[in-house]
């Protein structure tokens, strides 16, 4: 398995965009497929995210527990259309 270091490779560690869609409620499998396309799993996923990453053992790179921390430091900043002033 690859090391997980980003939320593209969380989501494969978890299984796939099928598996992780059952985790997470309302869920379809494109969406989870979007969010690893564009490396970022929504925040307001983070918490199921996090659970499932939890129930099946699944580490980061490191080898620590999947956290709402690591999940914000591994996300790449959104690109901003607006100049900054």
């Amino acid at each position: 398995m690859e090391p997980i270091t980003d939320h593209k490779s969380l989501i494969d560690g978890l299984g796939g965009n099928k598996i992780v869609s059952e985790i997470i409620p309302d869920c379809t499998p494109v969406r989870v497929g979007q969010w690893k396309i564009g490396n970022r799993i929504p925040v307001e996923y983070w918490p199921a995210v996090i659970e499932g990453a939890s129930a099946k053992g699944v580490l980061d790179a490191d080898g620590q527990s999947i956290t709402s921390d690591w999940l914000m430091n591994t996300v790449r900043p959104r690109n901003s259309s607006v100049a900054a002033a």
